[in-house]
């Protein structure tokens, strides 16, 4: 009896040449998906009677506008949006000079400062002592220190000195707010980053308390609707840039933490304008969508991850605190679990429903006094749509609402850099900061320039 053995090899001239068809295919397919567009109209939002300075920003990126919402085909589904463009988007090399502020009640918030974006600057030279060239200041000093440290602190603030003076004193100032668990890293911060800087702007990156590595000194984690510490933050900039205009930047949570920064401000805001982007609004609203369907399942979980990631290593610094249970937070396994452990705990909230109703910027937004631009997707799975709250931005002559049709949460694939470089509000932004800045200039110039009036006094 004769048995024939037929093996199917990959390396059989016939299998391997179907596969390489398939693969070839496969990529034209996804190719013609992720250049194929389609354009959408994007939706404005605002007061029927602007301030002057918001229709002077609209009439500017009236261009941007027209042109719709240009959406790669093949990113056009929600979750395909926010995930891929998560994974997917192209990263930028930043090296950044961390600073360190202790806040008034004790705990810090740090800045990272961007010593180069892209390259586009040498950020390896080192600070020397004067005369002692090709020698780093602490070996000019002697011997090794053993016993007394020398205060590195010294060098790091000379070279700050000497980073900022490359830019003008009245060179506007931009504040970059990360979202939930995030901070300097987040690539689609440091896209906007190397806009700003390339128009420019003076950035600086804000993390939040226990984000990006920073420092947690203090029982005491972050919240969307706690404002201490970016407050602080606009003040130290403003002493030390007196002459510079401020500007600020939000993503998601950091977003949220804007405007209800800057309702709180009202007039007295010392920023000059904002850009709200992925703003949750409503907190209630945007948690029932994350506790809904299997998406919504997953990005809570992902977040409360990331959350527990950030929050373990500093445990042991809210032991002891009333109402705490460490045992809630290791086995939170979404964002309301983490919030009703550790953040309604320890910033006084009987319930986590209740620091949900009063942290959300929907409650702020109608006392917000500065230019403000709001960008939002209508598909976002996370910022959800229903939470936006429509009545009172249109009774807010300083807030403009711009909405797309697409776009997932901080995905928005499409525009010129699309798919996966910058996202596509980035250019509009920029203009509205751009117009706002100048129209201020203008109107400075125009009151400086205004006669003033003479009052006789009688003898």
């Amino acid at each position: 009896m004769t048995t024939t053995t037929h093996a199917m090899a990959f390396g059989t001239p016939g299998v391997v040449t179907t596969m390489a068809a398939v693969t070839a295919v496969t990529a034209a397919a996804a190719m013609v998906m992720l250049r194929a567009r389609r354009t959408t109209e994007v939706r404005v939002t605002g007061s029927r009677t602007p301030s002057a300075a918001s229709a002077r920003a609209l009439e500017a990126c009236a261009g941007i506008i027209s042109q719709g919402y240009d959406a790669v085909i093949g990113l056009t589904n929600t979750h395909a949006s926010t995930i891929l463009s998560s994974l997917l988007r192209r990263d930028i090399d930043v090296v950044y000079q961390r600073e360190v502020l202790e806040m008034p009640n004790g705990g810090h918030a740090t800045l990272d400062w961007p010593l180069s974006v892209g390259g586009d600057a040498d950020a390896t030279r080192a600070t020397m002592a004067p005369g002692a060239e090709g020698v780093c200041e602490v070996e000019a000093q002697g011997p090794p220190f053993v016993r007394k440290v020398f205060d590195q602190n010294v060098l790091v603030a000379r070279r700050m000195e000497e980073e900022q003076a490359k830019l003008p004193a009245d060179a506007p100032v931009l504040v970059l707010m990360s979202g939930i668990a995030g901070g300097s890293h987040d690539k689609y911060l440091k896209h906007f980053m190397k806009r700003a800087r390339a128009s420019g702007f003076r950035t600086v990156a804000f993390n939040c308390r226990g984000c990006a590595e920073s420092p947690l000194t203090t029982p005491q984690f972050y919240s969307a609707s706690y404002t201490g510490d970016i407050r602080f933050v606009v003040d130290e900039l403003h002493r030390r840039f007196p002459n510079a205009p401020l500007l600020a930047i939000g993503w998601s949570l950091g977003a949220n933490i804007l405007t209800n920064f800057l309702g709180e401000e009202g007039s007295q805001a010392k920023l000059t304008a904002a850009a709200a982007l992925c703003n949750p609004f409503d907190l209630n609203a945007c948690d029932t969508a994350l506790e809904s369907g299997f998406f919504g399942t997953i990005y809570s979980r992902a977040m409360a991850k990331n959350m527990r990631k950030l929050f373990a290593p500093h445990e042991n610094l809210f032991a002891g605190l009333p109402k705490y249970n460490p045992e809630l937070v290791r086995n939170a396994k979404t964002v309301r679990d983490f919030d009703e452990a550790v953040t309604a705990v320890t910033f006084g909230f009987p319930t986590v429903d209740a620091y949900y109703e009063y942290s959300g910027s929907k409650n702020k937004i109608q006392d917000v006094a500065i230019p403000l631009m709001t960008v939002q997707a209508l598909d976002d799975p996370i910022a959800v749509a229903s939470a936006i709250p429509r009545e009172k931005i249109e009774k807010n002559p300083n807030v403009i609402l711009i909405e797309t049709e697409t776009g997932g949460h901080l995905g928005w694939e499409a525009g010129d850099e699309a798919p996966f470089g910058a996202p596509w509000p980035d250019k509009l932004v920029m203009k509205f900061f751009q117009t706002i800045l100048m129209h201020a200039a203008t109107t400075k110039v125009a009151r400086a320039e205004a006669p003033t009036e003479r009052v006789e006094m009688s003898a």
